[in-house]
Protein backbone atom coordinates (compact mmCIF):
# COMPACT_ATOMS: atom_id res chain seq x y z
CA UNK A 1 0.00 0.00 0.00
CA UNK A 2 2.88 2.35 0.78
CA UNK A 3 4.36 1.71 -2.67
CA UNK A 4 1.06 2.69 -4.26
CA UNK A 5 0.93 5.93 -2.25
CA UNK A 6 4.49 6.81 -3.27
CA UNK A 7 3.69 6.13 -6.93
CA UNK A 8 0.48 8.17 -6.66
CA UNK A 9 2.24 11.19 -5.23
CA UNK A 10 5.26 10.95 -7.56
CA UNK A 11 4.95 13.62 -10.26
CA UNK A 12 8.26 13.14 -12.03
CA UNK A 13 6.67 10.96 -14.72
CA UNK A 14 3.60 13.00 -15.51
CA UNK A 15 2.69 13.09 -19.19
CA UNK A 16 1.60 16.28 -20.74
CA UNK A 17 -1.75 16.06 -22.46
CA UNK A 18 -0.27 16.91 -25.87
CA UNK A 19 2.20 14.05 -25.56
CA UNK A 20 -0.61 11.68 -24.60
CA UNK A 21 -2.64 12.77 -27.64
CA UNK A 22 0.31 12.23 -29.99
CA UNK A 23 1.07 8.81 -28.51
CA UNK A 24 -2.61 7.84 -28.71
CA UNK A 25 -2.90 9.00 -32.31
CA UNK A 26 0.19 7.08 -33.38
CA UNK A 27 -1.11 3.99 -31.59
CA UNK A 28 -4.51 4.17 -33.30
CA UNK A 29 -2.98 4.70 -36.74
CA UNK A 30 -0.57 1.83 -36.16
CA UNK A 31 -3.33 -0.48 -34.96
CA UNK A 32 -5.52 0.39 -37.93
CA UNK A 33 -2.77 -0.34 -40.44
CA UNK A 34 -1.77 -3.50 -38.60
CA UNK A 35 -5.30 -4.87 -38.40
CA UNK A 36 -5.86 -4.15 -42.08
CA UNK A 37 -2.75 -6.14 -42.93
CA UNK A 38 -3.80 -8.97 -40.62
CA UNK A 39 -7.25 -9.11 -42.24
CA UNK A 40 -5.73 -9.36 -45.72
CA UNK A 41 -3.30 -12.05 -44.60
CA UNK A 42 -6.04 -14.11 -42.93
CA UNK A 43 -8.16 -13.93 -46.10
CA UNK A 44 -5.24 -15.11 -48.23
CA UNK A 45 -4.47 -17.98 -45.85
CA UNK A 46 -8.12 -19.10 -45.79
CA UNK A 47 -8.14 -19.02 -49.59
CA UNK A 48 -5.04 -21.20 -49.64
CA UNK A 49 -6.62 -23.63 -47.15
CA UNK A 50 -9.71 -23.85 -49.37
CA UNK A 51 -7.59 -24.64 -52.40
CA UNK A 52 -5.61 -27.23 -50.41
CA UNK A 53 -8.75 -28.99 -49.18
CA UNK A 54 -10.17 -29.02 -52.69
CA UNK A 55 -6.95 -30.56 -53.98
CA UNK A 56 -7.60 -33.68 -51.90
CA UNK A 57 -9.14 -36.49 -53.94
CA UNK A 58 -12.45 -37.40 -52.31
CA UNK A 59 -13.43 -40.17 -54.73
CA UNK A 60 -14.50 -43.50 -53.23
CA UNK A 61 -15.92 -46.87 -54.23
CA UNK A 62 -17.75 -49.39 -52.05
CA UNK A 63 -18.36 -52.71 -53.81
CA UNK A 64 -21.67 -54.56 -53.62
CA UNK A 65 -21.88 -57.30 -50.99
CA UNK A 66 -23.84 -60.52 -51.33
CA UNK A 67 -24.13 -63.44 -48.97
CA UNK A 68 -26.49 -65.48 -46.78
CA UNK A 69 -29.45 -64.57 -48.94
CA UNK A 70 -28.94 -60.83 -48.51
CA UNK A 71 -27.24 -58.24 -50.66
CA UNK A 72 -26.33 -54.58 -50.54
CA UNK A 73 -25.84 -52.28 -53.45
CA UNK A 74 -22.45 -50.77 -54.04
CA UNK A 75 -21.77 -47.07 -54.04
CA UNK A 76 -19.20 -44.81 -55.60
CA UNK A 77 -18.37 -41.19 -56.18
CA UNK A 78 -15.87 -39.86 -58.65
CA UNK A 79 -14.70 -36.34 -58.07
CA UNK A 80 -14.30 -34.03 -61.03
CA UNK A 81 -10.70 -33.32 -62.00
CA UNK A 82 -8.88 -31.16 -59.47
CA UNK A 83 -7.54 -28.77 -62.10
CA UNK A 84 -11.07 -28.03 -63.33
CA UNK A 85 -12.46 -27.30 -59.87
CA UNK A 86 -9.42 -25.24 -58.88
CA UNK A 87 -9.99 -23.11 -61.99
CA UNK A 88 -13.64 -22.69 -60.99
CA UNK A 89 -12.63 -21.72 -57.44
CA UNK A 90 -10.08 -19.24 -58.75
CA UNK A 91 -12.65 -17.74 -61.13
CA UNK A 92 -15.15 -17.38 -58.27
CA UNK A 93 -12.46 -15.77 -56.08
CA UNK A 94 -11.51 -13.30 -58.80
CA UNK A 95 -15.17 -12.49 -59.44
CA UNK A 96 -15.76 -11.79 -55.74
CA UNK A 97 -12.59 -9.69 -55.61
CA UNK A 98 -13.71 -7.67 -58.65
CA UNK A 99 -17.18 -7.08 -57.21
CA UNK A 100 -15.60 -5.94 -53.93
CA UNK A 101 -13.45 -3.44 -55.83
CA UNK A 102 -16.49 -2.22 -57.77
CA UNK A 103 -18.43 -1.74 -54.54
CA UNK A 104 -15.53 0.24 -53.06
CA UNK A 105 -15.36 2.39 -56.21
CA UNK A 106 -19.12 3.03 -56.07
CA UNK A 107 -18.89 4.00 -52.40
CA UNK A 108 -16.02 6.37 -53.15
CA UNK A 109 -17.93 7.94 -56.05
CA UNK A 110 -20.98 8.35 -53.82
CA UNK A 111 -18.85 10.08 -51.17
CA UNK A 112 -17.44 12.45 -53.77
CA UNK A 113 -20.94 13.26 -55.10
CA UNK A 114 -22.19 13.97 -51.59
CA UNK A 115 -19.17 16.15 -50.87
CA UNK A 116 -19.70 18.14 -54.08
CA UNK A 117 -23.40 18.52 -53.27
CA UNK A 118 -22.59 19.81 -49.79
CA UNK A 119 -20.05 22.27 -51.22
CA UNK A 120 -22.63 23.54 -53.73
CA UNK A 121 -25.19 24.03 -50.98
CA UNK A 122 -22.65 25.86 -48.83
CA UNK A 123 -21.64 28.12 -51.72
CA UNK A 124 -25.29 29.01 -52.39
CA UNK A 125 -25.65 30.25 -48.83
CA UNK A 126 -23.89 33.60 -48.91
CA UNK A 127 -23.73 34.97 -45.37
CA UNK A 128 -23.39 38.57 -46.63
CA UNK A 129 -26.92 38.46 -48.08
CA UNK A 130 -28.42 37.57 -44.73
CA UNK A 131 -27.04 40.69 -43.03
CA UNK A 132 -28.85 43.98 -43.37
CA UNK A 133 -27.02 46.63 -45.32
CA UNK A 134 -26.06 49.67 -43.24
CA UNK A 135 -27.96 52.85 -43.96
CA UNK A 136 -31.17 51.15 -45.00
CA UNK A 137 -33.85 50.59 -42.46
CA UNK A 138 -36.94 48.54 -42.77
CA UNK A 139 -40.14 49.37 -40.98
Amino acid sequence: MQVFRRLWSDESGVLLSAEAVVVGTVAVVGLTAGLSTVASSVNEELRDVGFAIRSLDQSYTIPAMEGCGACTAGSSFTQEPVEKSLKELDAAYRKAEASEKQAAARAKAQQERLKEQAERQNSKKDPSKDKKKPGKTTI
